[in-house]
């Protein structure tokens, strides 16, 4: 349970930081909320393959943290960061999916993922690639972990479907956010999503079976 509120604690100095300061707060405190969810990972869920390949997707999400943090811009190595984060967890989802195909699922992420591509398109510019690729693998990372809480309704599906689906909704709001333009709840949204669902997907190795 402390360690939980580590995380809750640390997430939202970080939050704090990005609005009120100091700088050095928002440096530490982001990469950190990682980190122990990493640890809780680790100490609180069992030796199996779903479990490694979690914490490694949180290894790269912490990558991923520190090139977005950068005061120069690092946007694309914090891109591809993320794009290897979502592989390895929809290799965990995936893993764990055993049951019939529920084919109204991808239709309705997928057409969701084109809407936003498109809304989106305008602005992208020289990046329409990488941010089409990245949706669309954030996307089938979702659908992995529907498919896998469709076929068993378990808590340790549930927790993974929730991470998912927020993590669509951070990304989202990022992608808006960077090439829209910003506004001022933003990072309050993006942040609080993004710790949510790498929260959740956290929670859910604590329930593997």
């Amino acid at each position: 349970m402390l360690s939980w509120f580590a995380v809750c604690c640390s997430g939202l100095l970080h939050i704090n930081a990005a609005y009120k300061g100091p700088r050095w707060q928002f440096y530490l405190f982001k990469p950190l909320t990682i980190a122990i969810l990493i640890v809780i990972a680790l100490m609180g869920g069992q030796e199996s393959s779903y479990t490694y390949w979690i914490v490694a997707g949180l290894a790269f999400s912490l990558v991923g943290d520190v090139f977005l943090m950068l005061p120069k811009d690092r946007f694309i190595p914090g891109l591809l960061s993320f794009l290897v984060a979502h592989i390895l967890y929809s290799v965990a989802f995936w893993q764990q999916f055993d049951g019939p195909m529920i084919w109204w699922l991808p239709s309705l992420i997928g057409a969701a993922s084109v809407l936003i591509f498109l809304l989106l398109l305008p602005n992208l510019g020289q990046l329409l690639i990488p941010v089409g690729l990245y949706i669309a693998v954030i996307a089938q990372m979702a659908w992995g972990a529907g498919e896998f809480w469709m076929a068993e309704h378990s808590q340790m599906a549930a927790y993974a479907f929730g991470g998912a689906l927020l993590f669509m909704l951070s990304d989202t709001v990022l992608a808006f956010d960077r090439f829209k333009g910003p506004f001022r709840t933003s990072v309050l949204l993006i942040m609080s999503t993004y710790f949510s669902a790498q929260g959740l997907i956290t929670a859910s190795v604590l329930f593997a079976h």
